[in-house]
């Protein structure tokens, strides 16, 4: 039997007889999503990247997450999910920002990510920022072939509901790695033995990565049908990559995000009664991660 449902204000599929709680209906009055991820941000900046050099490189690094964020907000159209998503892509970019201050090439996959994730998403003249993006990540970075690939793997999606789409991407793309050519060749990294170092994660993040990758394999298998060409490539290769590496395992923190955001969090969760579930919790939610994040603030 079908279960009756209605849609709100978001676009959120949830059952007809869900009602807004008296947390719900507060927190709407005070604008308590956005205070809420403000906090998410803060608690991000203070728990996983204060550990950084300088106060500007945890900033930089936050503001890859916030990329990140404005790339999954219209899937899973939930702030708790995204929350957690971020959460789990900071705490496994931690090590690659703090102790190895891959800051400004993190931030720009993350730009990277946004880019993209718009240009499936009807936000289309994002694209235009890559070559820019990649002039600047090839010279931070000798890993920007592998950010070069998870954008090129959106040229697999065919567009038929805008036509010459595609084609447009194929020109920026071949822009962006003109671009990254320019930007090799001023590159610092090319005499820096330091740069080409592999930095293998320890058993702390082996076991984070296992968490977040064995959820991200599942997906793929579950929802591979369903699945954009882009989704499942990167999804692929960025899980086979991720545990080679500290930056890898920050590459493959975003990439899963992404992959778990278009498949068992789609709108939420995939599943109607655990999506209403979600909706009042994220209201709990918006006041338990300010409070803890202003302690966090005052304690320090």
């Amino acid at each position: 039997m079908e279960q009756a449902t209605k849609i709100d204000k978001v676009g959120n599929v949830l059952l007809a007889t869900y009602r807004p709680d008296a947390v719900e209906r507060t927190g709407r009055k005070l604008k308590m999503e956005y205070v809420g991820m403000g906090s998410v941000f803060l608690f991000i900046w203070l728990v996983d990247f204060s550990g950084a050099a300088h106060w500007t490189q945890s900033a930089l690094a936050t503001a890859g997450t916030f990329f990140l964020f404005l790339g999954l907000k219209k899937k899973t159209r939930d702030h708790l999910v995204t929350s957690f998503l971020m959460f789990a892509a900071a705490a496994l970019a931690q090590p690659a920002v703090t102790v190895l201050l891959w800051v400004l090439p993190y931030m720009l996959f993350g730009m990277c990510a946004w880019a993209m994730e718009g240009y499936l998403e009807k936000r289309r003249n994002r694209i235009f920022t890559l070559p820019a993006v990649f002039a600047v990540m090839a010279w931070a970075s000798p890993l920007w072939p592998l950010a070069f690939a998870f954008v090129a793997a959106y040229l697999l999606e065919a567009r038929d509901d805008t036509p010459g789409l595609r084609r447009k991407l194929a020109l920026v793309v071949a822009a962006s790695g003109l671009a990254a050519a320019v930007g090799t060749f001023f590159a610092p990294w090319r005499d820096d033995a330091a740069a080409w170092a592999r930095h293998a994660p320890d058993g702390w993040h082996l076991l984070l990565y296992a968490a977040v990758a064995i959820p991200v394999a599942l997906c793929l298998v579950a929802y591979w049908r369903n699945l954009a060409w882009p989704h499942r490539v990167n999804g692929v290769l960025f899980t086979l990559a991720g545990p080679f590496g500290l930056r890898l395992l920050a590459m493959f923190g975003m990439a899963g995000a992404i992959v778990l955001a278009a498949t068992v969090f789609r709108q939420s969760a995939d599943s109607l009664r655990w999506r209403s579930a979600f909706k009042h919790a994220e209201w709990y939610f918006f006041w338990v991660i300010l409070a803890t994040s202003v302690g966090l603030l005052v304690t320090r």
